[in-house]
């Protein structure tokens, strides 16, 4: 509320330009935050100096002197020197339940996209069109959520020239409640007339469900679990580890899996010393995401998986994140029933689509 409350005069507020810098120099663009910050002398109270009033909304821009943020009536200028608090903020709830529930379905998926960033990226209004060398689906697809401010037809062209841009075919995530028929949306119907498949001639990319738990509910390590390390810097070992289970793209995959911060843990062999089970940890606003879980052949069945995702659910704890979110394919149903016995439930699920 404009005018309600004076500015702080603290060693933060008092350090001037550079404190306004230091202050928002982590938010993250095209997320949610709050930032306060002072007002002229002439929008004060009584035209009292000092006076702050506080902007929430997604960070549109940020360069040396100034950030956007679009608040509630339209985009807002700010400048940098002028803040004097500013965090970023979880999503606003868009329907009932608990913290891994409310959240709506878009919003989660712009979520998870920061997660996994693309080394190249491009918004089409609301979508956005990724591409990271081939390197997963998730970094190469259009995130078609929202709306693109254009016909649907104009707006796959666009995307499908901007990937022949690229040399890459035209991927398309289309995403929908559980349950939902991906051929049947407006985007899907157009896909469809174009030639293009539901997963793509892929099985796991024909759906894929996105699931999510309260960190709470998620069981800890136990005496019993294997012994698994976490270390924010991703290591020469843990790459090569991760490279057993995909195609890795060098520099792009080390870019991907760098790009929001995270925890990466694994579990060595007691015997070998080998790792042999291996995940990514994001740590973003109010939540952590599960990414690249993989056990080795040779290890399954022995609770390494379990043991990695209570890990998580550990670490989200400690970084009090209530909520944790995780992918996997419709066709996993080892995975799916491992999830659901840490408390896992099926939030929203999506479909790849591309040409065969």
């Amino acid at each position: 509320m404009t005018g309600a409350t004076p500015a702080d005069p603290t060693g933060e507020t008092a350090s001037g330009v550079r404190a306004g810098h230091r202050l928002t120099e982590h938010l993250t663009v095209g997320g949610r935050v709050s930032v306060r910050h002072r007002l002229p002398a002439s929008a004060g109270a009584a035209g009292a100096a000092g006076w702050a009033t506080d902007v929430v909304g997604e960070l549109v821009s940020r360069d040396d002197d100034t950030l956007v943020v679009m608040g509630r009536s339209g985009p807002v200028p700010v400048r940098r020197a002028d803040v004097v608090a500013a965090k970023d903020v979880p999503p606003p709830p868009s329907r009932p339940g608990p913290a891994h529930r409310r959240i709506g379905v878009d919003d989660l998926q712009r979520l998870m996209d920061r997660g996994w960033p693309a080394t190249d990226a491009r918004d089409l209004g609301d979508w956005r069109l990724r591409f990271a060398g081939g390197f997963t689906g998730r970094a190469n697809s259009v995130l078609a959520v929202g709306d693109p401010r254009m016909p649907v037809g104009g707006a796959v062209d666009a995307a499908e020239a901007w990937y022949a841009e690229r040399d890459a075919p035209a991927l398309f995530q289309v995403v929908g409640e559980s349950g939902f028929d991906p051929a049947g949306t407006p985007l899907g119907a157009e896909l469809v007339s174009r030639g293009y498949v539901v997963g793509g001639g892929r099985p796991d990319w024909e759906r894929v469900l996105v699931m999510t738990a309260l960190a709470d509910d998620i069981p800890a390590l136990t005496e019993q679990s294997a012994r698994v390390v976490a270390d924010a810097t991703l290591t020469p070992e843990w790459l090569m580890t991760y490279g057993e289970q995909r195609s890795v793209v060098p520099g792009v995959t080390e870019s991907v899996l760098t790009g929001c911060d995270g925890l990466f843990m694994w579990v060595r062999d007691p015997d070998t010393h080998r790792m042999v089970a291996l995940t990514m940890a994001t740590v973003q606003t109010g939540w952590s995401g599960v990414f690249g879980l993989w056990v080795h052949p040779d290890h399954r069945r022995r609770g390494l998986a379990r043991d990695l995702t209570a890990a998580v659910g550990m670490l989200a704890r400690g970084k009090q994140l209530p909520a944790v979110y995780l992918q996997v394919s419709a066709d996993n149903a080892a995975a799916r029933s491992l999830y659901e016995s840490m408390g896992f439930g099926v939030h929203h699920e999506y479909s790849y689509l591309r040409r065969p």
